[in-house]
């Protein structure tokens, strides 16, 4: 079989993606392969056999995880189980994932620590280390789904780890844990302790970084910086890979032999012994798995001067965790790791033939990326043009300065702080100035691309194009090589053009709980509009908070293309309306905010101090608002003050195929005023104000404007009792249809001229 794993690892991958997508084609395209091996290729019998028991093996093996729906549920339990895994600390959360003994499904438990709770002491504390024997009493429920289009199903993410139902601890009066004896609990305490060492050590700008990079942790790494790295594909840096693995090894065998304290064979068998309790230590990720299990079976091979190649090892690898975990498929590490490993194996050839390091170095990043393009895209919606240059010029700088002195940092730790500090500093002056040339390069040049996940037809034809673009490198081929580049960049440029020529307008009701946020995005994308962005908020002080921009508004603009605002119209200063705006001007040009005249200056002032070239324009009735003649609206109300936000809402009349009217929250006092200033004023839908509120949808307004359908934005089993019965019943006897977010999740309407039909996320 050696040189040939490649053709069970093949059918491995055959098999998954046959059973995950359902392509029938495939695997009548899999036989056919098959029959041209034996048939024309001759293959040899037992490596034919191989490659057909592999592709029955894995199909029998791979688990399908079913198309969640939004339900609610939940029982008071007691449950006894084994932790599993790393407990996860973060100043926001401690996580970890409980096995019940008499359940294969697992439970997800939360804890929320206080804000003068050192969090990192609570897995010493109460024993919560992997292996640990543990009783819950709590109420445990089904996870969330997703209700948005774009939107992170948290549910999905769970049950691709097995975890069916979730559980958070109010205290740990709840839960009685007794600590596990054995090597894996043990490494996994020397990690948590090895991590609060990090944390009370060194500065709070250096120790997530070295957390990071030697241990596997990023729950300290501040969001701004993930993000800014995620953009330009550089996530791998700040999660242990292949790289750090590597650097490790040679940092040991330099110390080790080099300095004379072990012999050459001494030395490998110690860095066998020791890779894989480092990659427990590192978090057991499947990136760090993957590179210590290549190192540990390469080390081997030399030292029992076996012969395989690596393009062998790294197959047997692939099968040999699938084997063991089924589940790790879905493991975004686990994808990543292997799509980037596996494309530069097969591109040695090209790679081998040049003599610079520098351009080495350019080759392996430039496969590397191209190689996960399509899973980034998938997974975060984004492409930067810019992102080789910056792996390039950026993986230098961690390679040989950060990674190797965050592990001179972990070990000489126990140092006095006169001296921690004065490695500290110069790193801190250092480091902070290359992540703001890494910020200036992202806010000057090139802005990323943010597109439409690509059809599996495209993901296939971007690959074959890959293909055959690192083929005619190889054989220096560069008219043919020329060619495939620009076919194997197609798909990407036709995902992310597509809204713009898309003959229907989309009107998007989003599901954000109790509050407004609503997208109208012309046909070919020749204006887009927000009405009203609203967020949760924090009663005590009520503060928005970012979860609703980023989770819903953020995600649904990535995966549409959406980078620019011809405006937002705020209906009126109540944060459950405006609290995402401030967000939303952080990270998208906005041409025009438009806000009634009674709008709060003081939050007028402080959009316009985050965007200083943001238009603020005062409409009120009797306005015509026009945007590149694609939307347009007629402003109806207010007039004048009444002296109450929610009667100086802004209302809009328009026709998006059908006649809207967008109401903010207006009571029946405003409504009868527009009835009798508009006498004539019939709608088709009506979006109902304030949420379905008994203060509104007067049974005379329904009566006098006639609409066929109703759209209610209302949180579930909210405080208020949104939508009242009362709304609820003047709907129905005036037989109105009503689509309401808090049970259909988001609502969209598809139009064009002539009309336009209803879609809810939840069926």
């Amino acid at each position: 079989m050696r040189g040939y794993w490649h053709f069970p690892a093949i059918a491995a991958v055959s098999a998954i993606l046959y059973h995950l997508l359902d392509m029938k084609w495939l695997l009548l395209l899999f036989i056919l392969w098959l029959i041209w091996l034996k048939l024309l290729k001759k293959m040899n019998v037992t490596v034919w056999l191989v490659t057909v028991f592999s592709f029955i093996t894995f199909l029998s093996i791979i688990p399908i995880i079913p198309q969640t729906v939004y339900e609610e549920s939940s029982i008071d339990a007691e449950i006894t189980g084994k932790i599993e895994g790393e407990v996860k600390l973060s100043s926001k959360q401690i996580q970890f994932t409980l096995q019940p003994l008499q359940n294969s499904s697992k439970l997800l438990v939360t804890y929320f620590p206080e804000k003068d709770e050192d969090f990192r002491e609570i897995p010493l504390e109460h024993a919560l280390f992997h292996g640990s024997t543990c009783t819950i009493q709590q109420t445990v429920e089904i996870p969330p789904s997703s209700t948005n289009p774009a939107q992170f199903d948290f549910r999905q993410f769970l049950l691709q780890k097995q975890i069916t139902h979730q559980a958070v601890l109010e205290d740990f009066n709840q839960i009685n844990c007794a600590a596990e004896k054995g090597i894996l609990p043990l490494l996994y305490k020397v990690r948590t302790e090895l991590l609060n060492e990090m944390e009370g050590t060194w500065s709070d700008y250096t120790a997530p970084w070295i957390n990071a990079i030697v241990f596997g942790d990023t729950s300290a790494m501040g969001e701004p910086v993930t993000e800014l790295f995620q953009r330009f594909g550089l996530s791998h840096i700040i999660a242990i890979s292949g790289t750090h693995v590597t650097l490790v090894i040679a940092i040991l065998y330099l110390i080790l032999v080099k300095g004379n304290l072990l012999t050459k064979e001494k030395t490998q068998l110690f860095l066998i012994l020791f890779l894989p309790l480092y990659a427990i230590l590192a978090g057991a990720n499947p990136p760090v798995l993957r590179a210590a299990s290549m190192m540990v079976g390469l080390l081997l091979f030399q030292k029992f001067r076996w012969k395989l190649p690596y393009s062998d090892l790294l197959c047997i690898i692939f099968m040999v965790f699938i084997l063991w975990d089924p589940y790790i498929i879905y493991h975004i590490g686990f994808q990543f790791s292997f799509a980037a490993t596996f494309s530069i194996l097969l591109s040695q050839e090209w790679i081998s033939k040049s003599k610079s390091p520098v351009w080495k170095f350019f080759q392996v990043s430039f496969i590397a990326q191209m190689a996960i393009l399509p899973l980034q895209i998938y997974y975060f919606n984004i492409f930067h043009p810019l992102s080789i240059l910056m792996n390039l010029t950026v993986i230098p700088y961690f390679t040989f300065f950060v990674i190797p002195l965050m592990y001179v940092f972990a070990v000489v730790h126990f140092l006095p702080d006169s001296m921690l500090v004065i490695l500290d500093k110069p790193f801190t002056f250092i480091h902070e100035r290359v992540l703001g040339a890494i910020e200036w390069v992202d806010n000057t040049f090139v802005p990323p691309m943010y597109l439409d996940q690509l059809s599996i037809f495209s993901v296939m034809f971007y690959f074959a194009c890959f293909f055959l673009f690192m083929k005619f490198l190889e054989r220096r081929q560069e008219k043919a090589a020329w060619i495939a580049g620009v076919l194997l960049i197609l798909p990407v440029l036709m995902t992310a053009a597509k809204p713009y020529f898309q003959e229907e307008g989309i009107v998007t009701m989003f599901d954000m709980g109790q509050g407004d946020a609503i997208l109208v995005e012309a046909a070919r994308r020749e204006a887009v509009v927000m009405i009203d962005a609203g967020s949760a908020f924090h009663f005590e002080d009520m503060e928005p908070t970012r979860g609703v921009y980023k989770n819903i508004i953020r995600a649904y603009f990535h995966q549409r293309g959406i980078k620019e605002l011809d405006a937002i119209i705020v209906t009126h200063d109540d944060v459950d309306h405006f609290g995402s705006v401030r967000f939303i001007l952080e990270e998208v040009n906005v041409k025009e905010l438009m806000v009634s005249a009674y709008f709060d200056p003081v939050l007028l002032e402080e959009f316009q101090a985050i965007q200083p070239s943001l238009n603020i324009t005062q409409i009120g009735s009797g306005d015509v608002l026009n945007f590149h003649d694609a939307i347009s609206f007629q402003v109806l109300a207010p007039d004048i003050d009444t002296g109450n936000s929610n009667n100086n809402s802004i209302v809009l009349y328009t026709n998006f195929g059908l006649k809207w009217l967008f109401t903010g929250d207006i009571s029946k006092k405003i409504e009868e005023k527009i009835i009798h200033d508009y006498p004539a004023l019939q709608v088709d839908i009506l979006k109902v104000a304030h949420h379905g509120s008994k203060t509104s949808t007067g049974e005379a307004f329904i009566e006098a404007v006639q609409p066929r359908f109703a759209l209610i934005s209302a949180g579930r089993n909210n405080r208020y009792n949104h939508p009242n019965e009362e709304v609820l019943d003047i709907l129905e006897n005036n037989g109105i249809q009503a689509y309401r977010t808090d049970e259909d999740g988001a609502i969209q309407f598809y139009y064009t001229a002539e009309g336009g039909t209803f879609s809810t996320f939840l069926p």
